[in-house]
Parts: structure tokens; sequence; C-alpha cells
């Protein structure tokens, strides 16, 4: 059996740096690094509790964890890993973990990207 093909690579860039400057704008710059150190500890720990729940074939376990880090990926301008996660939480609310396993591993792998772009944001001083 074929597992449903991902659908979030077309479409909008995997960064939006304009995010990170509306941070800026709205924050300062302390804002900026406290919300990027504060997902990239989070980030990970998401990833690993959708990743347990989905295991454990626990739906709404993953879907919540799915749920959290989309929320925190578009506030920073992790578009891509935003809309990777959104395709997860759709397929949680069909009931079907038909395909989910992948889309975490490539959320996995969507996250070392991000997590190199927003250290280097972060670094830098600049998106």
């Amino acid at each position: 059996m074929m597992e449903p093909q991902l659908s979030v690579d077309a479409g909008p860039a995997p960064t939006d740096a304009d995010a990170l400057e509306r941070l800026r704008r709205f924050g300062g710059g302390k804002l900026l690094r406290d919300m990027i150190a504060l997902f990239l500890v989070s980030a990970p720990e998401r990833l690993t509790a959708a990743r347990a729940a989905m295991v454990a074939e626990n739906l709404s376990s993953t879907e919540l964890a799915l749920h959290s880090l989309k929320s925190s990926s578009a506030q920073l301008g992790a578009m891509r890993m935003h809309r990777l996660c959104d395709e997860g939480e759709r397929r949680m609310r069909d009931g079907s973990l038909a395909g989910v396993p992948a889309l975490i591993d490539e959320l996995e792998q969507e996250f070392a990207r991000v997590r190199e772009w927003l250290t280097n944001a972060r670094d830098e001083g600049t998106p």
C-alpha cells in the first residue's frame, strides 16, 4: 500500500524572514532572541511528543503536539514546518495515521534546517 504523498512542498518559501522582523519591531531584539531560544528548546520536545503519540496510535495527542508546533513555527516564519504540521493535523482529524511517520520524519529534517536559519538570525541579529 502506498503512503499518501505530502502536498506541502508546493507554494511559498520554507522560511519567512519578515516574520522575524515583525517580532523584532513588536518587542525588540530581546523578544526575538527569547522567542527563538524557546522555539529551539520546545520544538524538539513537541516533535518527540508527536512521534510518541503516533506510535501509541493516539490521534488526539498527535494532533495536539502538531498544533502546538504549527503555531510557534508560523510565528517565527518557519512556514514549511507550519504547513507540515497543518497537514498532520488534517490527517489526525480525518482519523488516519497514513503517511504520518514520513511526515514526522520530514518535520524533523525541516527542523534541522530551521534551527540553523534561526540560530544564524539570532547570532547575526538580523533575519
